[in-house]
C-alpha cells in the first residue's frame, strides 16, 4: 500500500508541475493577439485547468492537513480566478514548480538558494533596514540642500527618496540630479555608500549558499569515493575514473528508488542518508552501503522494491560503466560478486 501511494503520488505531482508549466504558457500566449478561433481553444483549457486545480488543492488540503505558504498562494489565485478575476494570477504557481520538481538535478541549485534565503532572513533583513535607514537619512538631508533651487524634485522627502533609491543602488537613472555644490557631494558620497551597502546582503547569500552546497556536495570529491568500503582496495587511477562515472541522486524521505519488477540499468552507492529494502523482513542500509548490484550481476528484474526512509544522497553507477570497471579491475567484480552471494544465501 505505501508502495502504491508513494508511486501514484509522485505521478500525480508530476502531473500538476507539467500542467501548470502549461497554465503559464498559456498566459504568455494569451497575452499577445490572437485570432478568435484559437483563443476558444484557450479559454477551453483555462476553465479545464480552474477545475483540476481545484479539485486538487481539496485533496491537498484533505491529505496533508495542514496550510502552508504554497497552499495560500494557490487559494489567491484559485479565488481570483473564481470570483473576481481581475488580473491573470497563474504565473505565481511558478514557485510551486520548485517544490514539485525540487529533487530535479536542474532545480536543485535553484532550491538551495531558495533554502539559503530562508535560511539567512534575519541576516537580510537586517541589512536592508541599515539600508532603508541611510536611505532616509540621505534623502532627508538632500531635501534640505535641494527644496529651494529643485522644489518639484527634492521639495518634500518622499519625493527626494526616488533619488536616494536610484542613487544608493547605483542605478542614477539621471532624472533626478542635484543642482547645489553640497548636494553633488552628497550624492558622491551616497553612491560610494550604496556599493558597500547592496554588496553585504550579496556576500552574506554567497557565503551561506557555499555552505549550504558543500553540505549537500553535489560533486564527488576522490576522498569521498576513497572511503567506500566497496572502493577501497582500488588503485588511484580506478579511483579517478569511477568519479566521472558516477551520478550523484538526490531522495526525500518516502521517495522511492526502484520498485520490484523494475528493469536493472545500474547499482547505487549510499553517501548519506539511509533507504529500506522492502522485504518480507525489512532490510536498513546506511552511508557506504550499495544496493541494485544482485539485478546488475543476474541480468534480472530488481527483486526488491527500495524506499528512502531519509533525505539521502545516492551515488548511482550504471550498468554499461561497471562492467567496463570489471574488465579492468577484478578486485571490484570480486567484492561485488560476494556481496551477492552473501545476500542471495
Amino acid at each position: 500500500m505505501f508502495q502504491f501511494k508513494s508511486f501514484f503520488e509522485s505521478i500525480f505531482l508530476k502531473f500538476v508541475g507539467i500542467l501548470i508549466a502549461l497554465t503559464i504558457v498559456d498566459q504568455i500566449v494569451t497575452s499577445m493577439d490572437i485570432t478568435r478561433s484559437v483563443e476558444y481553444f484557450f479559454d477551453l483549457f483555462y476553465v479545464l485547468t480552474i477545475v483540476i486545480f481545484s479539485i486538487e488543492f481539496i485533496f491537498r488540503l484533505i491529505i496533508y492537513r495542514k496550510i502552508d505558504f504554497l497552499l495560500c498562494l494557490d487559494l489567491a489565485v484559485l479565488i481570483n480566478e473564481i470570483i473576481f478575476g481581475i488580473y491573470d494570477l497563474r504565473i505565481l504557481r511558478l514557485f510551486r514548480l520548485f517544490q514539485i520538481f525540487k529533487t530535479s538535478k536542474f532545480l536543485v541549485p535553484t532550491n538551495t538558494l531558495l533554502k539559503t534565503i530562508v535560511m539567512q532572513r534575519n541576516a537580510l533583513l537586517g541589512s536592508q533596514l541599515m539600508v532603508i535607514s541611510i536611505l532616509l537619512v540621505v534623502s532627508t538631508i538632500m531635501h534640505f540642500l535641494e527644496r529651494t533651487s529643485l522644489p518639484e524634485q527634492f521639495g518634500s522627502i518622499p519625493s527626494a527618496m526616488w533619488w536616494g533609491i536610484a542613487t544608493l543602488t547605483t542605478v542614477g537613472y539621471g532624472d533626478v540630479t542635484p543642482s547645489t555644490e553640497l548636494g553633488k557631494v552628497l550624492a558622491g558620497f551616497t553612491m560610494f555608500v550604496g556599493i558597500g551597502m547592496f554588496a553585504l546582503p550579496a556576500a552574506i547569500l554567497a557565503s551561506a549558499y557555499y555552505e549550504e552546497i558543500q553540505k549537500r556536495n553535489f560533486f564527488i570529491s576522490y576522498e569521498a569515493i576513497a572511503s567506500i568500503p566497496l572502493f577501497k582496495d582500488l588503485p588511484m587511477g580506478a579511483i579517478g575514473k569511477i568519479n566521472d562515472k558516477l551520478d550523484v541522486r538526490l531522495f526525500n524521505k518516502n521517495d522511492i528508488v526502484f520498485e520490484e519488477g523494475d528493469d536493472a540499468d545500474s547499482m547505487f552507492i549510499i553517501d548519506q542518508g539511509e533507504v529500506q529494502v522492502l522485504l518480507d523482513d525489512p532490510v536498513v542500509l546506511g552511508p557506504g552501503s550499495f544496493f541494485g548490484e544482485m539485478a546488475l550481476i543476474a541480468s534480472s528484474p530488481r527483486n526488491a522494491t527500495i524506499a528512502v526512509t531519509q533525505d539521502s544522497k545516492l551515488l548511482e553507477l550504471k550498468q554499461s560503466d561497471l562492467e567496463e570497471l570489471f574488465e579492468e579491475h577484478e578486485a571490484l567484480f570480486k567484492e561485488i560478486e560476494a556481496s551477492v552471494k552473501d545476500r542471495s544465501s
